[in-house]
């Protein structure tokens, strides 16, 4: 008789077609779930567990507690009537018991008479019969029938699909558990190159990270312990142990990744020292018509630190609408113009006005050298509208001094951007203000020191790197300050994984009146318009926002059609511009201009007004189809009001089809802080990949959470931090396992960690 071959140990690397309890056909299900090798198998986490009581017979069973039984289904029947339920009568052999079900999806078709169960729930008590209402049910088989009572036990639920189902899921997992855990501890070769993904290594990142008197210390599993309890726990807090476990390396994995980012931007990409002593501070100031408020005063305090060290500033300037941020930002800008790239500038260099000179040069001499001294600031913005709107609050501000400004959009005429992309790269222009118009290829700086990009969650996550890592002619990284008035989810996660640098100007300035937000139906316009009219006749103005410019397939009302309609009918006492991103540059500056001068009663507008247009005199937000906004744009409109000591309004016109935009329309209703509504937001959307590209949606952890778990992300971080700078390569040995994750996780995005 031939001998039987031995089957080869079951591996974390091996195949999950021939895993224990699995074949061809089994092996294409569980690749649907993601699971393409073994190892794959341990880190399909449980997303509950089913806490089992004791099993007993049904005559033991009491009402009030919770009960597990077996039996044999003997009647059935749905009633369809509402609520649709649906009955089966179980029998254990000896006693019968009634299960029934609410809303049965299917149970039906699975549960008829004659099929062997097993359902535990809690006992009541119908018409003098022993009743489970909802109870959690188990078809047994041939296999799993087994005739001895089970005891009290915590079975884990698995997502699961039609045709693979928890139960068997949990079997196939169980049965290769501990083979895959023996093969878990296997040594690791010693790396011997830098952290890259260009030397990543095939084998999967398993391993323990931290000895276990560190593990022990805080109070936790090692990884090997924590992956066994969550499959297989004992009890429910053990369970919990594990969870906890998991989520503190899942928090180490993304936090060691910021670190080596931050570590090499900081170490390996030098800055020039933008160096602002109080005399230049002094100067500086004598440019602007305002004085700064305490908290622009702390931020700004912050920001000439980060510029006067040789590592770049990565900022995080967080202000809700109308706090200030601008100004700042252009105070961090002069800073880049009143710093010499060479030992000394004479009277008429560019740059002097700041540095050297005690008065003002006459306003006449604009025409500046082609050699400069100094260095240069690039502001960002999203939209062509706001990009104007800095260009000209900039202007307006160093209206007569003798620093040279410049716009740079799309669609400019040849010869205007010809002069631009020439006065940046020989240096004459100080500061340029432009939209992604910066990134495209000709564009390039004489000695870019300062970049700021506002509102940037309008950017993607690769757009924003692309710019801070434009080349500059001093060679070093540019400082990069990142505004934002309403975090996105990306960001408000960033700031607490503690990447950026965070600044907060926490206040408005004196007088502001909150913003009354209320949400109406759509079927209400005729009053809310009828509102407006009232406040238009005691001199205020109006904004009011649609989605889209033209009538189109969602079946939406248009800025074009209710411009047409409020001037001919409910507001045509009045006068209504509209103003939208297809018109022309020069008709859409013709347009806000005489709504600046109140020639324009009413503005009708997509979001094109979203940032940057400061009207004092408009105190009414009106946002038609305001449920197909996002929580960030709806602040942003919002913000658009309330810019003086007026009372303002904003209101919401929607249609609530659904769960998530009555959360959003509700969120904007009881909050009017950025920072809740970005909380909001963040709970809404999810806060996307910590390291990655995707701003929003689902987080790329399976336990850390970063709206609940505070005290176990700061801990993670000052211990991934503290890992870093004792070894910011990984090079020694027993961080060969968290290397390997780092790489077969992130791979080349991990250069992708500092961006905000």
């Amino acid at each position: 008789m031939p001998r039987m071959s031995t089957p080869p140990p079951i591996t974390l690397h091996t195949p999950i077609q021939y895993a224990r309890g699995v074949g061809p056909k089994r092996a294409e299900q569980l690749t649907a779930l993601g699971i393409r090798t073994c190892g794959d198998l341990l880190t399909y986490y449980p997303r509950d567990y089913l806490r089992y009581s004791p099993e007993a017979p049904i005559a033991a069973i009491k009402v009030g507690e919770l009960a597990t039984v077996r039996g044999t289904i003997l009647q059935t029947r749905m009633i369809r009537r509402r609520p649709a339920r649906f009955e089966a009568l179980l029998d254990d052999g000896q006693n019968r018991c009634l299960l029934t079900w609410f809303n049965p999806h299917g149970l039906a078709d699975k549960l008829k008479p004659g099929v062997r169960v097993r359902v535990t729930g809690k006992v009541a008590s119908f018409r003098e019969r022993l009743q489970m209402v909802q109870p959690r049910h188990e078809i047994l088989t041939e296999e799993t029938d087994d005739p001895t009572p089970i005891g009290a036990k915590i079975e884990p639920i698995y997502a699961a699909t039609e045709e693979l189902t928890t139960p068997q899921i949990a079997r196939i997992i169980q049965a290769n558990l501990d083979d895959l855990l023996a093969d878990w501890a296997t040594p690791p070769a010693a790396p011997s190159a830098p952290l890259s993904a260009a030397n990543r290594s095939d084998a999967p990142g398993w391993g323990e990270w931290f000895s276990v008197s560190h593990l022990q210390e805080r109070n936790f599993l090692t990884r090997r312990a924590a992956i066994e309890k969550i499959h297989r726990p004992a009890t429910l807090p053990e369970a919990y142990t594990a969870r906890r476990t998991l989520a503190y390396h899942e928090f180490v994995l993304h936090q060691t990744a910021v670190a080596i980012k931050r570590y090499h931007h900081r170490m390996s990409q030098p800055a020039v020292p933008l160096r602002v002593d109080e005399k230049v501070d002094a100067r500086i100031r004598a440019l602007l018509p305002f004085s700064f408020t305490p908290a622009q005063e702390r931020v700004l305090k912050a920001i000439r630190k980060d510029l006067a060290a040789t590592r770049p500033m990565n900022r995080l300037l967080q202000g809700d609408v109308g706090s200030g941020k601008t100004v700042v930002a252009l105070y961090a800008m002069l800073c880049a113009a009143a710093t010499r790239s060479e030992p000394r500038a004479s009277a008429s260099d560019p740059g002097s006005e700041l540095t050297e000179s005690p008065t003002l040069l006459p306003t006449s001499n604009l025409q500046l050298p082609a050699t400069f001294t100094g260095h240069q600031a690039a502001l960002m913005a999203p939209t062509e509208v706001l990009a104007e709107q800095h260009y000209l609050t900039l202007t307006k501000l160093l209206e007569g001094k003798r620093i040279k400004i410049g716009l740079l959009v799309g669609g400019q005429p040849a010869a205007e951007r010809s002069e631009i992309l020439r006065s940046l790269a020989d240096g004459s222009l100080h500061l340029v203000v432009g939209t992604h118009a910066l990134l495209t290829e000709g564009v390039n700086f004489r000695s870019l020191a300062v970049v700021v990009i506002d509102e940037q969650h309008k950017f993607g996550v690769a757009q924003r790197s692309l710019l801070r890592g434009k080349v500059s002619g001093h060679g070093g990284t540019p400082h990069t300050l990142v505004m934002t008035a309403t975090p996105i989810p990306r960001t408000l996660a960033m700031t607490a994984f503690g990447d950026l640098d965070v600044s907060v100007i926490d206040e408005l300035p004196p007088g502001r009146v909150p913003i009354h937000t209320q949400m109406t139906p759509s079927a209400n316009r005729q009053e809310v318009y009828a509102f407006v009219a009232q406040h238009l006749q005691a001199g205020e103005q109006a904004y009011v926002v649609l989605p889209t410019i033209d009538e189109g397939e969602l079946d939406l009302r248009s800025a074009v059609t209710v411009h047409d309609e409020l001037q001919a009918d409910w507001l045509k006492a009045y006068r209504v511009g509209l103003i939208h991103g297809r018109m022309a540059r020069d008709q859409r500056q013709q347009v806000m201009e005489r709504f600046r001068q109140h020639l324009v009663d009413v503005l009708v507008s997509t979001t094109v007004i979203e940032v940057g247009v400061d009207v004092p005199n408009a105190t009414i937000m009106v946002i038609e189809h305001a449920e197909r906004f996002g929580l960030s744009q709806l602040h942003q409109l919002r913000g658009r009001v309330g810019r003086s000591s007026q009372k303002s309004y904003c209101l919401l016109l929607a249609d609530l089809s659904t769960e998530d935009g009555e959360k959003r329309m509700q969120a904007m209703v009881r909050f009017t802080s950025g920072f809740k509504i970005a909380e909001e937001d963040l709970k809404l959307r999810g806060m996307g990949q910590l390291i990655g590209t995707a701003q929003s949606g689902r987080t790329d952890m399976a336990f850390a959470d970063l709206l609940f778990d505070p005290i176990l992300l700061s801990l993670a971080r000052r211990d991934a931090f503290a890992l870093i700078a004792a070894d910011p390569r990984l090079l020694d040995p027993t961080h060969a396992p968290l290397r390997r994750e780092l790489l077969d996780t992130f791979g080349n995005t991990i250069s992708l960690a500092d961006v905000g």
